[in-house]
Order: C-alpha cells, then structure tokens, then sequence
C-alpha cells in the first residue's frame, strides 16, 4: 500500500454503535437474511455478522448459517476474529488473530470517501484468511470499487452501514430490511440443469465455462466404502461419504462442477479419492465407483479448506445460467 493510501486507511475509524439488517437476495430470489453490529469503547471495538440463508431447492434447501465476532482497534485493524459455519458440510470454525481490517467492515470504512475519492483498505477475509486490497469510489450516494478482486457496488451515507450492497458477480443484492427474514420455500434460482449445445450429445461434451471434459476414470483402489451415502442433497452425501473414506484411511477431496445424471447435465458435487498419484472419482449421488462422464469439474478442496469452498462458490456462481456444454 502506498503512503497515500495508508493515510486514507488510518484517517477512517469505527462508529461508537451501529447496526443492520439485510435481506439478501441471490439472482432475484429471496435467500435470507444478515445483519452487521458494531460498537466501540476507548479500549476497542467489537463486532459480529450473522447470516441465515436457505440453499437453493435444488441443492436440498438446507439452511446454511455464518457468525463472525471481531476484536479491532478504531481503525479497523482485526486484533482477533473468530468464524463458524453450520450447515452444508457440517460445523466448522477458525480462529484468527491480528491482521488487517476484515472484509465485513469495509463497506462501513470505505463509506466515508468523498465525493469523487477513490479510497483503498488492505482487507482479510474471515474464515478464508485470503488478503488484498478493497477499493472504492463516490459518486454520489453510490460507491463503486472492487473487494479482493470481485466488483462491489453501495449505497450508503458518508461513515455509516451501507443500505445496499450489489455483488454482481455473484448476482448477490443485500438490502437494508429490518423485518428480513428466512424465505418460506428454498430458492429455485436457475435451476439445477445445465443447458448444452443445440443436438449436442453426451459423449460429444468437450469443455464447460472454459473446463475440459474430465478424463477417464481409474479404477477405484480395494477396500473403499460402498458409493452410497444418507443425505438430502449430493453436498451432505459426498462429506459423508469422505467421512467414511477418511474412516477406512482413505485421503479424500470434494469436487464441484457438472455431470451427466443420465438425462441431462445437472450442477453436482461428487468425492475423489487419492490412490498413490492417482485420484480416483467416487459419486455416492449416483453410486458409481468409479464415478463415469461425462464430468466437468470447476473446483477441488479437501474438508476445511474454507477458501477453497468460498472459491469453489464462486467460481459456480460465474458460469451458473450463463454458460453452457459446448
């Protein structure tokens, strides 16, 4: 960061007492709700976001709950923050200790650049731990930047909570509401199947949002455990599948992309499995061992990887209703 920007980073401060709650909406469907509190004394400030979201019906419509607490100075700057997550693949937390301002206050630091300022924080992201720069810009009551590298747009008053948040890229709107609340069916969204190419058969399928077609599988190693697992959604089969598998001293990994169910091409998550320098793919969804194509993977990460998951979401977001099988 330059001299510049880091005296516009130290200028900005936390407010005494501030609060929010949203209600989020991913590509136009109600999913739930957040809200963002903040206080402050003269030995520190803490903070907490909460949010509650409803996965889509298609990916089983389970309820998926984040809570961040953080301990930071009145410049922002995190002395400690601590991340849960519940729901999906189970419970999982991180601790983390000082480091820069964590990514749910930018908004509220960022928000205090004047008109035409362009006004730049080194940021962390909790649970990921992933840091970089967050930028923005006022025109008027909107301001217009980037966040890790993702575009961000807002709307808020000059130092306080934003009353609007759009995330393009993710077609994520939070929107100041203090009724939000949980949806009371889980969103459709786009849909679970994935469009091909006009006549475009199966076998035919080379590539998916710039992935190729995965190659052929090995066989799967002895003494795996059967490719069925309980759950109502392919998510909760596969982390319980590698559950068993890690039981049996298998080292395992979830993928999440697109495959072939038999009638169609359809979002899905399935396992693989490492078998010396080989990983092998497992589908406890549809029961085969190996797991067959066509298949086009977007994303790997073992349990735990917080940031490989948070990109694995991503990167399912971007080619979601706007790509197809070619």
């Amino acid at each position: 960061m330059t001299g510049a920007l880091l005296g516009l980073a130290l200028a900005a401060s936390l407010p005494a007492a501030a609060e929010q709650r949203y209600r989020v909406e991913i590509a136009g469907e109600h999913a739930g709700w957040a809200r963002l509190a903040v206080a402050c004394r003269p030995a520190g400030c803490t903070a907490s976001w909460e949010s509650a979201l409803r996965a889509p019906a298609d990916a089983g419509g389970e309820l998926l709950v984040r809570r961040i607490e953080i301990e930071a100075d009145p410049a922002g700057a995190a002395t400690r923050v601590r991340t849960v997550l519940t729901g999906g693949r189970g419970a999982r937390q991180v601790e983390e200790g000082a480091g820069p301002v964590p990514a749910s206050l930018v908004e509220l630091l960022l928000s205090g650049a004047a008109e035409g300022e362009r006004r730049c924080l080194t940021v962390r992201e909790e649970g990921t731990g992933r840091t970089g720069p967050a930028c923005a810009t006022r025109r008027g009551e909107w301001l217009a930047g980037e966040v890790l590298g993702a575009p961000e747009r807002f709307r808020a008053r000059p130092g306080a909570l934003p009353a609007e948040v759009l995330l393009p890229g993710q077609r994520v709107r939070f929107a100041a509401d203090p009724a939000a609340g949980l949806p009371g069916r889980a969103p459709r969204l786009l849909g679970v199947a994935v469009q091909a190419g006009p006549g475009l058969r199966p076998a035919a399928a080379r590539s998916f949002c710039g992935r190729p077609v995965e190659p052929h599988p090995p066989p799967p190693p002895p003494g795996l455990p059967a490719a069925d697992a309980p759950g109502a959604s392919c998510r909760e089969k596969t982390a319980r599948w590698l559950a068993a598998a890690r039981g049996s001293g298998r080292a395992g990994r979830h993928v999440v992309g697109v495959a072939w169910d038999g009638a169609a091409f359809v979002w899905h998550e399935w396992a693989e499995v490492r078998d010396g320098e080989r990983w092998v793919p497992i589908d406890p969804s549809f029961r085969q061992s190996p797991a067959v194509g066509p298949r086009f993977a977007l994303a790997r990460f073992t349990e735990g990887d917080l940031s490989g998951e948070a990109e694995a979401g991503a990167r399912i977001l971007d080619c979601w209703g706007s790509a197809r099988i070619e």
